[in-house]
């Protein structure tokens, strides 16, 4: 049986306007022309690397506004997923999830929603009565502000489980 892949996650280095084709990551190194950037409800292609910047934060060039969601503004520091092109859907998903999902998050990129797979995962030889308790669990994002002004983010459901 094949093996959930967890989508690699970075931050931004830097926050993006709405023109900006200039990406900083704050580590890039899972990153390379042709994958896509999921952040904060944007979808960006990878085209190529750019030139980096003096702080030492990795840059990358990208086409913005993929996937029918629109080009957004985004702050520093913001959750960047990271996968190829068929490890984002257009729609939420359906029913309960199978025991191993594909992609996990599992991430609507028209929407924006993220989704993660939760409760209890079939026994190996489920006995009479059973039944399966997994369900889609949205997961929310709250922003604020901590210590000295640093911005937080908190995400709910943390993890999949």
């Amino acid at each position: 049986m094949a093996a959930t892949v967890t989508l690699a996650t970075t931050t931004l280095g830097a926050s993006l306007s709405l023109t900006d084709t200039i990406v900083r990551l704050a580590s890039g190194t899972s990153v390379t022309p042709g994958l896509r950037l999921f952040v904060d409800q944007e979808l960006m292609t990878v085209d190529r690397a750019a030139p980096s910047s003096s702080n030492g934060n990795s840059c990358w060039i990208v086409l913005r506004g993929k996937g029918g969601a629109g080009t957004q503004q985004h702050s520093s520091g913001a959750t960047v997923y990271i996968g190829r092109a068929d490890q984002f859907y257009s729609v939420d998903p359906k029913g309960a999830p199978s025991t191993v999902v594909p992609v996990s998050p599992y991430i609507n990129t028209f929407n924006g929603n993220v989704w993660l797979p939760q409760g209890d995962e079939a026994p190996e030889f489920p006995g009479a009565g059973w039944t399966p308790t997994r369900w889609w669990q949205l997961v929310t994002f709250t922003y604020g502000q901590g210590a000295l002004g640093v911005r937080t983010t908190t995400q709910t459901p943390s993890t999949s489980n």
